[in-house]
């Protein structure tokens, strides 16, 4: 085999560090609900003016 089959190598590699990323817990990305979060500030605050 004269030539790399690159397509084949990146294949391989990409799938082996997605398999290595899944097992080991590497940094997660956590979504949230900013939508919600900011209703709950704005409830927060009406809540803190008819209190006050």
């Amino acid at each position: 085999m004269k030539s790399l089959d690159w397509t084949m190598i990146v294949y391989v590699s990409s799938t082996l560090l997605h398999e290595y990323w899944l097992l080991t817990g590497l940094p997660r990305i956590y979504y949230w609900d900013v939508k919600r979060q900011h209703v709950n500030k704005v409830k927060e605050a009406e809540n803190l003016k008819r209190t006050a």
